[in-house]
């Protein structure tokens, strides 16, 4: 069966929106084809009428790849809408501290993150971090009633908590890199350092969320392509000023710092060390083994030597 190429496929004009900063981008169909990135909209979805800003500008999609649900969007945001949806924020914050100052007062051991008006304001949504399950129905009770809205609590983890809020980032960004534009999280592991030859540092390695940072993940793959050919740690080699043991490796400057098995260290391109064979590591094992016995018997002779000494000593006295 033939598929349809592009100029024969169904065209819809469609855009991406956000509802906050650097969450989900969702389709809407649009007949406006000026509208722009930034650009504050009001759209339909299960929460009700809302406002959007647009993250990917109005261009041509197939009908074909558009989500079965897609809805259509509103129409652009009125400076009228615009100063409503802002009401309609401090209204939340002023709903917000009170669901705090109860939560206080009900001592759960929950974090109040963030607060929304839905459903045309009929409802509001509180966001909380917490590290178990909790009993909130007491509150939400206490709250429905000063509140006179709909209450849905909603539980986030830290990650998500520090995408909520934002903060000044550690290498000194004015916001977080998770709140700023990255739309998921990604798997982070301790195996991400080590692979770009990172010091397994909890203090430097964690992020304000208390997770490993997210921008670990952000050169692994150039890191990994850069290591395919480099040797491994512990591997010995043969380099121009003899044999020795890779003790550490600069992945970007394609370095190896090697202790050398006649003394000191010293560090070689890579392209200047050769793995030895098998044969040759088995025979490096067994004269470094002779050597370490000399050394051996050559430390006992010395310490022989040294008691009889302060023995003839103790004679005399």
């Amino acid at each position: 069966m033939n598929t349809p190429g592009p100029e024969t496929q169904e065209m819809r004009l469609a855009v991406g929106v956000q509802y906050r900063t650097a969450s989900t981008i969702y389709t809407y169909l649009t007949d406006d084809e000026a509208l722009s990135s930034g650009d504050r909209v009001m759209v339909e979805s299960e929460l009700g009428r809302g406002m959007a800003t647009v993250i990917v500008p109005p261009r041509q999609v197939p009908k074909a790849s558009l989500p079965s649900n897609v809805r259509k969007l509103l129409h652009r945001a009125s400076p009228e809408e615009i100063h409503g949806e802002n009401l309609k924020r401090e209204k939340a914050l002023a709903c917000f501290r009170v669901a705090d100052a109860l939560t206080h007062e009900y001592q759960l051991p929950l974090k109040l993150v963030d607060g929304e008006l839905v459903e045309d304001g009929k409802k509001i949504r509180f966001v909380f971090s917490a590290e178990d399950r909790i009993d909130f129905r007491g509150l939400v009770k206490d709250l429905a009633r000063q509140l006179n809205l709909r209450i849905e609590m909603i539980q986030v983890g830290a990650r998500d908590e520090t995408k909520y809020r934002g903060c000044l980032g550690a290498c000194g960004q004015v916001t977080t890199c998770c709140s700023t534009f990255l739309r998921q999280f990604r798997p982070i592991s301790i195996g991400m350092a080590k692979a770009q030859g990172l010091a397994p540092n909890p203090a430097k390695l964690t992020g304000l969320c208390g997770k490993l940072k997210c921008c670990l993940a952000y050169e692994q793959e150039q890191y990994l392509e850069a290591r395919k050919d480099l040797l491994k740690m512990g591997a010995v080699v043969r380099t121009p000023r003899g044999v020795g043991k890779i003790a550490a490796i600069n992945i970007l400057a394609r370095q190896y710092s090697l202790r050398l098995d006649e003394g000191g260290e010293s560090r070689f391109a890579a392209a200047e060390c050769t793995p030895l064979s098998s044969a040759e590591r088995t025979a490096r094992d067994r004269a470094l083994e002779m050597q370490r016995g000399k050394e051996q018997e050559a430390r006992e002779e010395k310490e022989m030597k040294r008691e009889k000494r302060q023995s003839r000593l103790r004679e005399k006295k």
